[in-house]
């Protein structure tokens, strides 16, 4: 599918998989929405990126779990064609000060109510021009029982499916396709902050392909759910065998 000319929002998008999803998009001739929360100066820098490499883009600052400005950024965007709900709440970044309560609203508002709502404001808006696309980025953490301190983030990734599954029906009368993308572990800038080498060695040899995802190894996977357009309210897992699918 050509791609060319549409315009693709991407939350979360000022680092690791987000950044890497952005400039794919750019490379398909997407206009790309790079939106953050808190790293204005990092998105600043992708957009930059895409645009020396001849591509469109611009940023867009918003914190993804408040209704208002995430009404107000679709208000002043305009036609969106592509959303891709990538933003999430780091589940290393919890502090020792959070209670249990604190700690499962704070996930929740970013992981599963901030793509609801850019969801919500993507449809109101798509079915309008007869033809969108959403994929919501989960985790293999939403099908694997979850260790303790990651049990608010596994349930928050469980509650994209329901969010794919939702807009897929609502969406299929009106041209508008919705899809999770489920990544095992990845790659990113930042994942030596999270894992000491014996660490990530550990966990890789937990992986049957013995090593975690690239950015742009799950980034194809976005790609394909964007491009066909006969593919909705699935789950496409990328994993490296961590979990198999029924």
């Amino acid at each position: 599918m050509d791609l060319t000319g549409k315009r693709a929002l991407v939350t979360g998008a000022s680092q690791g998989l987000g950044r890497v999803i952005a400039l794919e998009l750019a490379k398909k001739d997407c206009e790309v929405i790079v939106n953050c929360a808190h790293n204005p100066g990092n998105a600043q820098k992708v957009a930059e990126e895409i645009r020396a490499a001849g591509g469109q883009a611009e940023v867009c600052v918003c914190s993804v779990s408040d209704e208002k400005a995430v009404n107000a950024m679709f208000g002043k965007l305009g036609r969106v064609d592509i959303l891709v709900n990538n933003a999430r709440l780091d589940p290393w970044r919890r502090t020792s000060e959070m209670s249990e309560g604190e700690w499962w609203s704070l996930v929740m508002d970013v992981n599963l109510k901030g793509a609801f709502l850019c969801s919500m404001a993507f449809f109101n808006r798509a079915k309008e021009f007869g033809w969108g696309r959403i994929v919501n980025i989960a985790s293999v953490r939403s099908f694997r029982p979850a260790e303790m301190n990651m049990i608010a983030y596994g349930v928050s990734k469980l509650g994209m499916h329901g969010l794919t599954r939702a807009f897929a029906d609502n969406g299929a009368p009106f041209g508008i396709t919705a899809n999770t993308v489920c990544p095992g572990m990845v790659v990113t800038e930042n994942i030596n902050k999270r894992l000491t080498p014996e660490k990530y060695k550990e966990e890789s040899s937990a992986i049957p392909l013995g090593r975690g995802a690239t950015c742009e190894e799950i980034a194809d996977a976005v790609l394909f759910a964007i491009g066909n357009g006969y593919v909705t309210g699935e789950t496409i897992n990328i994993n490296g065998g961590m979990y198999y699918a029924p």
